[in-house]
């Protein structure tokens, strides 16, 4: 066994290890971490029976997850649950060794991808839901190993790559489909690329644009015929969109101290008045009617309120950059133990991103942005997820932390030149 095959192995089981011992002895199950847990497991018995359709209220959940946990019940019957808990421990255990070569890839160091690969191992909010029966451990394991192909591809033109990053692609957004706000930025990081020929520019494009596409087919035309809209990944911008714009998820995100015991209650899971009172208008309507519901009183909310709403967009925006978790919806204890974890990693990435900038502008150097414009236009995507529609604290770790984990250790190593010249300067 080369040396390669051994350290990837030492990764892999370190991770492993952690994960499983986390799961086993943390004391929760595979449903209370998060409330989605339960629809998730109707959906997968609804699928076993025979019902394919992933309809809810709100949108058209994306059917990877759905369906695979669905698999596991066929498959295993009353087993299915350790089954599905192992192997999510070994798929997020593969995503870590992953991890290591993405950031070898950024970092151009084995030494640093140790550090950054030691952090986002040990780093509890990225492996939190290891154990819970959801999309977010896939969607994040999925994503790193994205990366490492599409990143790769780019770096040493290799198509090979471009081709499986764009499979990989294609079950990520399938997994959770928020990030298809990126999708539109991936042609133009191609375009970016300075090391590539104008030719293999437009051939990486035009495969990864057709292949992302032709993925859509199977679950859009089944969907267009059984719930008369085509589904690109998920569908339910309307649902998205009026979880954040109305009066309760005003006062849920800004208006914290005026909540009463019953909001407070229904706020923990999201639970607000409009759906109840849009219900009766939804009778006789088809899921592309209904969506266009969900978005005709968003905008009616918004212009009637404008203030409200630019008040949650600051209201979201500052929850987005500011590390850690809500101080109103968890105690004291665990927000400063978050805050004490995260913090670090959050001020590194900024100060990094902050200090780039400055070199692009200032002193015209673009290595920098040449080779990491993706991780800005990753962020860039998700801030406007949180400003047109809602934050999600979650959504914020499984789509950004291991991202920031990786640039977080640029300024380690600003900080070891510095030392090293003080200490020259002494000489």
């Amino acid at each position: 066994m080369n040396k390669a095959n051994i350290l990837n192995l030492k990764i892999f089981f370190t991770f492993f290890i952690l994960r499983y011992f986390f799961v086993t002895l943390s004391g929760f199950d595979n449903f209370q971490l998060l409330p989605d847990t339960y629809w998730y497991f109707e959906q997968s018995k609804s699928v076993v029976n025979g019902n394919l359709n992933l309809l809810r209220p709100l949108f058209i959940t994306a059917p990877f997850f759905s369906y695979l946990q669905a698999l596991f019940i066929y498959l295993f019957n009353d087993n299915w649950m350790f089954f599905l808990e192992f192997f999510q421990i070994f798929f997020s255990s593969i995503s870590g060794v992953y991890f290591f070569y993405l950031s070898k890839l950024i970092l151009s160091s084995k030494n640093k991808s140790y550090i950054s690969t030691f952090i986002f191992c040990f780093y509890p909010l990225t492996f939190w839901f290891t154990g819970t029966f959801s999309q977010d451990i896939w969607f994040q394991s999925f994503l790193i190993i994205f990366f490492y192909y599409f990143l790769y591809s780019l770096k040493f033109g290799n198509f090979k790559y471009l081709l499986i990053s764009a499979i990989v692609f294609c079950i990520t957004f399938h997994t959770k489909s928020h990030i298809l706000l990126f999708s539109p930025f991936i042609p133009l990081i191609i375009l970016l690329k300075n090391n590539l020929k104008i030719r293999l520019k437009i051939k990486f494009i035009s495969y990864f644009v057709s292949i992302s596409l032709f993925s859509t087919l199977p679950y859009g035309l089944y969907n267009l015929n059984v719930n008369n809209t085509y589904v690109i990944g998920s569908s339910g911008l309307g649902g998205t969109l009026i979880q954040g714009n109305n009066e309760e998820a005003y006062l849920n995100h800004v208006e914290l101290d005026t909540l009463t015991q019953e909001q407070l209650t229904r706020f923990k899971s999201v639970s607000y008045k409009i759906h109840e009172e849009l219900k009766p208008k939804m009778v006789g309507k088809n899921p592309k009617e209904i969506q266009e519901l969900y978005i005709k009183h968003s905008l009616i909310w918004i212009k009637e309120n404008p203030q409200k709403k630019i008040e949650l967009m600051i209201s979201h925006l500052k929850r987005f950059i500011t590390p850690g978790i809500s101080k109103f919806w968890h105690s004291f204890d665990k927000w400063f133990v978050v805050l004490l974890l995260s913090a670090p990693i959050y001020i590194c990435f900024y100060l990094v991103i902050i200090h780039e900038t400055y070199l692009k502008i200032f002193k015209n150097e673009k290595k920098f942005f040449n080779d990491n414009i993706w991780v800005i236009f990753l962020v860039f995507s998700q801030i406007i997820f949180t400003v047109i529609f809602y934050y999600s604290g979650r959504f914020r770790v499984i789509t950004l932390e291991p991202y920031y984990i990786i640039y977080s250790i640029f300024i380690l190593d600003k900080i070891k030149n510095l030392l090293y010249i003080n200490r020259e300067k002494q000489k």
